[in-house]
Protein backbone atom coordinates (compact mmCIF):
# COMPACT_ATOMS: atom_id res chain seq x y z
CA UNK A 1 0.00 0.00 0.00
CA UNK A 2 2.52 2.38 0.84
CA UNK A 3 4.66 1.80 -2.07
CA UNK A 4 1.73 2.19 -4.44
CA UNK A 5 1.36 5.76 -2.85
CA UNK A 6 4.96 6.57 -3.24
CA UNK A 7 4.03 5.02 -7.20
CA UNK A 8 0.92 7.40 -7.39
CA UNK A 9 3.52 10.37 -6.05
CA UNK A 10 6.41 9.94 -8.21
CA UNK A 11 4.12 9.96 -11.25
CA UNK A 12 1.68 12.85 -10.17
CA UNK A 13 3.38 14.90 -8.14
CA UNK A 14 2.29 18.27 -8.90
CA UNK A 15 -1.28 16.76 -8.39
CA UNK A 16 -0.29 14.96 -5.25
CA UNK A 17 0.84 18.71 -3.92
CA UNK A 18 -2.24 20.35 -5.17
CA UNK A 19 -4.24 17.86 -3.29
CA UNK A 20 -2.53 17.80 0.19
CA UNK A 21 -2.80 22.10 0.05
CA UNK A 22 -6.43 22.07 -1.04
CA UNK A 23 -6.96 19.47 1.78
CA UNK A 24 -4.96 21.26 4.33
CA UNK A 25 -7.05 24.65 3.11
CA UNK A 26 -10.10 23.10 3.43
CA UNK A 27 -9.47 22.10 6.95
CA UNK A 28 -8.22 25.13 8.20
CA UNK A 29 -11.24 27.22 6.61
CA UNK A 30 -13.78 24.43 8.57
CA UNK A 31 -12.10 25.02 11.63
CA UNK A 32 -12.05 28.49 11.28
CA UNK A 33 -16.17 28.70 10.81
CA UNK A 34 -16.77 26.29 13.66
CA UNK A 35 -14.39 28.51 16.02
CA UNK A 36 -16.27 31.39 14.58
CA UNK A 37 -19.90 30.08 15.30
CA UNK A 38 -19.18 28.70 18.63
CA UNK A 39 -18.01 32.49 19.57
CA UNK A 40 -20.58 33.97 18.32
CA UNK A 41 -22.91 31.48 21.05
CA UNK A 42 -21.03 31.72 23.86
CA UNK A 43 -20.75 35.24 24.10
CA UNK A 44 -23.84 37.24 26.25
CA UNK A 45 -26.84 38.45 24.34
CA UNK A 46 -26.34 41.77 25.83
CA UNK A 47 -22.68 42.21 25.66
CA UNK A 48 -21.50 44.10 28.66
CA UNK A 49 -24.18 46.77 28.67
CA UNK A 50 -25.53 44.90 31.56
CA UNK A 51 -22.79 45.56 33.94
CA UNK A 52 -23.91 46.37 37.59
CA UNK A 53 -26.68 44.34 36.86
CA UNK A 54 -26.29 41.86 40.58
CA UNK A 55 -26.31 45.10 42.40
CA UNK A 56 -29.95 46.09 41.14
CA UNK A 57 -31.39 43.39 39.92
CA UNK A 58 -35.16 42.93 40.95
CA UNK A 59 -36.28 40.29 43.11
CA UNK A 60 -38.75 37.78 42.46
CA UNK A 61 -40.00 39.08 45.89
CA UNK A 62 -40.03 43.16 44.68
CA UNK A 63 -41.15 41.70 41.42
CA UNK A 64 -44.62 39.91 42.27
CA UNK A 65 -44.73 42.66 45.65
CA UNK A 66 -44.40 45.28 42.46
CA UNK A 67 -47.52 43.82 40.43
CA UNK A 68 -49.64 43.29 43.39
CA UNK A 69 -49.23 47.21 44.71
CA UNK A 70 -50.15 48.02 40.81
CA UNK A 71 -53.38 45.82 40.83
CA UNK A 72 -54.43 46.93 44.34
CA UNK A 73 -55.01 50.43 42.57
CA UNK A 74 -58.53 51.21 41.81
CA UNK A 75 -59.00 51.96 38.29
CA UNK A 76 -56.47 48.86 37.58
CA UNK A 77 -58.12 45.63 36.40
CA UNK A 78 -54.92 44.00 35.36
CA UNK A 79 -51.13 44.45 35.04
CA UNK A 80 -48.41 42.57 33.68
CA UNK A 81 -44.65 43.15 34.69
CA UNK A 82 -41.70 41.91 32.18
CA UNK A 83 -37.83 42.45 32.54
CA UNK A 84 -35.58 42.69 30.13
CA UNK A 85 -31.62 43.40 30.50
CA UNK A 86 -32.11 47.14 31.45
CA UNK A 87 -35.71 47.42 30.29
CA UNK A 88 -38.77 47.23 33.04
CA UNK A 89 -42.19 47.06 30.56
CA UNK A 90 -45.07 47.80 32.65
CA UNK A 91 -48.61 47.04 31.01
CA UNK A 92 -51.97 47.69 32.62
CA UNK A 93 -55.27 47.67 31.88
CA UNK A 94 -57.54 50.20 33.17
CA UNK A 95 -61.79 49.75 33.95
CA UNK A 96 -62.40 53.28 32.63
CA UNK A 97 -60.86 56.37 33.67
CA UNK A 98 -58.94 58.54 31.15
CA UNK A 99 -55.20 59.54 30.33
CA UNK A 100 -54.44 61.71 33.46
CA UNK A 101 -55.72 58.46 35.45
CA UNK A 102 -52.91 56.63 33.87
CA UNK A 103 -50.74 59.28 34.49
CA UNK A 104 -50.84 59.39 37.63
CA UNK A 105 -51.09 55.98 38.32
CA UNK A 106 -48.03 55.38 36.21
CA UNK A 107 -46.37 58.25 38.33
CA UNK A 108 -47.13 56.36 41.60
CA UNK A 109 -45.99 53.15 40.17
CA UNK A 110 -42.63 54.88 39.71
CA UNK A 111 -42.55 55.42 43.55
CA UNK A 112 -42.36 51.74 44.36
CA UNK A 113 -39.17 51.91 42.53
CA UNK A 114 -35.77 52.91 44.85
CA UNK A 115 -33.43 55.60 43.26
CA UNK A 116 -30.92 53.27 42.73
CA UNK A 117 -33.28 51.21 39.96
CA UNK A 118 -34.45 54.22 38.61
CA UNK A 119 -30.73 55.45 37.60
CA UNK A 120 -30.63 51.97 36.40
CA UNK A 121 -33.46 50.98 34.69
CA UNK A 122 -35.21 52.40 31.58
CA UNK A 123 -39.12 51.79 32.41
CA UNK A 124 -41.83 51.68 29.57
CA UNK A 125 -46.04 51.82 30.05
CA UNK A 126 -47.99 50.40 28.49
CA UNK A 127 -52.11 51.14 29.18
CA UNK A 128 -55.22 50.09 27.96
CA UNK A 129 -58.64 50.59 28.88
CA UNK A 130 -61.85 48.54 28.94
CA UNK A 131 -64.47 51.56 28.78
CA UNK A 132 -65.70 51.39 25.38
CA UNK A 133 -66.32 55.41 26.09
CA UNK A 134 -62.48 56.07 26.02
CA UNK A 135 -61.18 53.30 24.17
CA UNK A 136 -60.38 55.11 20.77
CA UNK A 137 -57.70 56.88 23.01
CA UNK A 138 -56.12 53.88 23.84
CA UNK A 139 -53.74 52.22 24.38
CA UNK A 140 -51.35 54.88 25.31
CA UNK A 141 -47.92 54.35 25.94
CA UNK A 142 -44.80 55.97 28.25
CA UNK A 143 -41.51 55.79 28.50
CA UNK A 144 -39.46 57.19 31.31
CA UNK A 145 -35.26 57.06 30.31
CA UNK A 146 -33.16 55.91 33.06
CA UNK A 147 -31.75 58.64 35.85
CA UNK A 148 -35.21 61.19 34.53
CA UNK A 149 -37.98 61.99 36.51
CA UNK A 150 -40.65 62.87 34.01
CA UNK A 151 -42.69 60.13 32.16
CA UNK A 152 -43.09 60.86 27.96
CA UNK A 153 -46.35 60.06 26.77
CA UNK A 154 -47.64 59.14 23.29
CA UNK A 155 -50.86 59.20 21.75
CA UNK A 156 -52.15 61.24 23.82
CA UNK A 157 -55.74 63.26 22.81
CA UNK A 158 -57.54 65.79 24.97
Amino acid sequence: MLNKLKDFYRRNRVYSILMIVSIICIISILVGVVLYFLGQTSKDKYGNRLEGLEKVKISEKKYKELESKITEKELVNKTTIDIKGKLIYIDFVLEGGKHTDAESIAQSILELFTEDEKKYYDIQFIVENLNKEEEDNFPIMGYIKKGNSVIKWTNYVQ
